[in-house]
């Protein structure tokens, strides 16, 4: 119920908010329409200025303050757009899959998910909508053209897209490498601009933004109805960085100087458009030797000839592999397997001689306190930082990237070829 007195309170300001789009100056063919008149068209579908008051509606959910005249302004811009490329997707649907429709059930099963979000059930969030002003329909349209794009860009795309082992290991080693550096913590807004004409105009609106978030506005929403990066859906939350893996050597500037942290930067340009960035945190680099996990084969002599022993098994067993072989049946060697051993967790008179080599290779005969002698062989080593992904999480991370470029460059040609008249 709160929820719902929350969505309503949002919608006051969004009706108040839609008085001042519509005393935005609109194009010379924009006035004088009636206010159902025809907005765009996108392959002779209309798009009325209902359909763009219903969106902005539902844009303005998210804001818990009542934007200011310029974000209206590009709040009313973002919907056309959206509206438009719903069109454009929802068209190549129905070219290429001309025998299946989406179901009012799968359509149904977003409804679900939108609902969760706000923790409400499927119908008490429809009758929230329908209060607010949003018809139902609405909503329905655009989880369609989301379930379709989903469809066409995994139907044709999905199979063609291939993580290789090689960048795996690389973006692993420029983790790894990163937990011995400063890490940032940054949140971005990037509005796409490829030429010097529309970089000015982004350069202004990022201005706008910048305004607007000091004054108060969430960052994350803002991130959501306007960056054009990946990152929106997350709220334009980038996680923790360190310098070589920011977007660009003009972010990376940027962000090394800083004066203090938080804040938020002025507007950087770089290639594709403009970013707005914000710094929420930084956190000095941990030696990440001592998070590293070791898989280890503990040989252990006592007694006469111990030391003999032990460098017999040396130069039997070349690898962890050969230990057991090496040591089978042989009086007075203790072998064992040690699995998951943290650095930090052997004594510093162990530790020293492990840290530095590499798997397969076995450490100098060592002393026991209680006079024996023993080696270990290092079979396995990995990061056991918190922060370090695994190779599985590293795969869908770059999966997701190259088919999300892929998405954006499919829709970009999409409209090229459309008939799509702005009025």
């Amino acid at each position: 119920m709160k929820r719902i007195i929350a969505i309503a309170l949002a919608v006051t300001a969004a009706s108040a908010g839609l008085a001042l789009a519509q005393q935005t100056p609109q194009p010379a063919a924009a006035r004088g329409q009636t206010i159902d008149g025809i907005v765009a068209s996108v392959n002779d579908e209309v798009i009325s200025q209902s359909d763009v008051r219903n969106r902005m509606r539902w844009m303005l959910l998210r804001f818990e303050e009542q934007p200011d005249e310029q974000i209206m302004g590009q709040i009313q811009q973002e919907a056309i757009e959206n509206l438009i490329e719903e069109k454009v997707q929802l068209h190549e649907f129905r070219k290429l899959v001309k025998d299946e429709e989406i179901s009012p059930a799968e359509v149904d099963e977003n409804l679900n998910e939108l609902a969760r979000g706000y923790k409400l059930t499927k119908d008490q969030f429809l009758r929230a909508l329908s209060e607010a002003g949003i018809p139902e329909e609405s909503i329905r349209d655009m989880e369609k053209a989301k379930i379709a794009w989903t469809a066409l860009i995994r139907g044709r795309y999905f199979k063609q897209v291939r993580v290789s082992e090689l960048r795996i290991d690389g973006m692993l080693e420029r983790i790894e490498d990163g937990l011995g550096k400063p890490q940032y913590r940054l949140f971005e807004i990037f509005l796409y601009a490829p030429d010097q004409a529309s970089r000015t105009n982004a350069r202004a609106r990022a201005e706008t933004l910048i305004k607007n978030i000091n004054e108060g506005a969430d960052f994350a929403t803002l991130a959501q109805q306007f960056s054009a990066s990946p990152s929106a859906a997350a709220g334009g939350d980038l996680s923790w960085l360190s310098p070589g893996d920011m977007r660009s050597p003009e972010i990376e500037k940027a962000v090394m100087e800083a004066p203090t942290v938080p804040t938020l930067l002025p507007p950087i340009e770089s290639d594709g458009g403009v970013y707005v960035i914000a710094v929420t945190g930084k956190r000095e680099p941990s030696d990440p030797k001592m998070a590293m996990i070791l898989n280890l084969e503990q040989v252990i002599a006592r007694g006469e000839g111990a030391t003999d022993k032990l460098t017999k098994v040396k130069t039997d067993a070349a690898d962890c592999a050969s230990v057991a072989k090496a040591t089978n049946g042989v009086d007075g060697l203790t072998h064992t397997p040690m699995k998951d051993v943290g650095l930090q967790q052997i004594a510093p008179a162990y530790r020293a001689p492990l840290e530095n080599l590499s798997v397969g290779q076995s450490t100098d005969i060592i002393d026991t306190p209680d006079g024996g002698k023993m080696i270990f062989y290092v079979c396995e080593k990995k990061s056991g930082n918190s922060e370090l992904p695994s190779r599985d999480e590293i795969k869908d991370r770059l999966f997701n990237q190259e088919l999300g470029l892929v998405a954006e460059r499919y829709l970009r040609d999409l409209k090229r070829e459309a008939t799509i008249v702005r009025r």
